[in-house]
């Protein structure tokens, strides 16, 4: 086993531990008929967990502190139900515990046909970003109305890094901290399905080194997918503008998607 792999799987075994950890904090006792009282810290006992989803205390709490253990399928589906995993939450933990079927690489080429079709799409907004969240390309209105990425170091042209380092970004964000969280929470879904680690990993030791924002939300272990949704731009005169935007798959590069705004009247 290479010291690259040893690393890799006890970032992994840390990562089901602190994710395990969270969500079963996040749990109302009461929602099982446990009572809240007499409890040192929120959420279900590990114990708890362990009847509820029909599995021995001590392999739930082996599963919990990372160790490398013998695990069905069935049992950890009955522990994100007990947990009350979103769908994206539940796969998130199967990703980290039995790897990915079907991973998605990191292409590096872009091509030309994918370009042109995002600069065909202005005016509206439009970029194309790797799944570490590298952007790859974007259109003249992705400049003037998101963010203007020609002007930051190659590598900071990436949407998780100009979350969390610019603070001129940070300023023209409307609920900065929502919108952090959602980037975030879709970047370690991202994380876990990729067969690539290594670029995730440079992104997100690099902001573990620059952003104590970063470092607070990393460890709150949030997972979702970012499909489509709503993000509000505040412009240089103040004033908010607010879109919708989709991520599309390009399917001849696996990795990379085509993120597309457009502009929506405000209430």
């Amino acid at each position: 086993m290479t010291d690259s792999h040893t690393r890799r799987s006890a970032a992994r075994n840390q990562d089901i531990k602190h994710f395990l950890t969270n969500q079963r904090a996040r749990v109302d006792p009461q929602l099982y008929g446990f009572s809240p009282l007499n409890r040192r810290v929120p959420g279900l006992r590990r114990e708890e967990v362990a009847q509820l989803a029909a599995v021995s205390v001590s392999w739930y709490t082996w599963l919990e502190q990372g160790r490398d253990i013998s695990i069905s399928l069935a049992a950890v589906q009955r522990i994100g139900k007990v947990l009350q995993l979103s769908a994206a939450a539940q796969q998130y933990l199967e990703t980290l515990i039995f790897g990915n079927a079907h991973p998605q690489p990191l292409h590096q080429e872009l091509p030309a046909e994918v370009m042109a079709m995002v600069d065909a799409l202005d005016p509206h907004p439009a970029f194309v970003r790797r799944a570490n969240m590298d952007i790859v390309y974007w259109n003249r209105a992705a400049q003037s109305l998101i963010v203007d990425w020609s002007t930051l170091a190659c590598e900071d042209r990436n949407t998780l890094k100009l979350m969390f380092l610019s603070d001129a970004y940070r300023t023209r964000i409307h609920d900065w901290e929502q919108a952090a969280r959602q980037t975030l929470s879709a970047f370690r879904a991202s994380y876990a399905a990729s067969n690539q680690p290594q670029a995730f990993e440079t992104v997100i030791a690099d902001l573990l080194a620059r952003s104590d924002a970063f470092r607070t939300l990393w460890n709150y272990h949030d997972v979702s997918k970012m499909g489509s949704g709503n993000k509000t731009i505040i412009d240089i005169a103040g004033r908010p503008n607010a879109f919708t935007y989709t991520l599309l798959q390009i399917a001849q590069t696996p990795g990379m998607h085509v993120v597309f705004y457009l502009a929506r009247d405000t209430p």
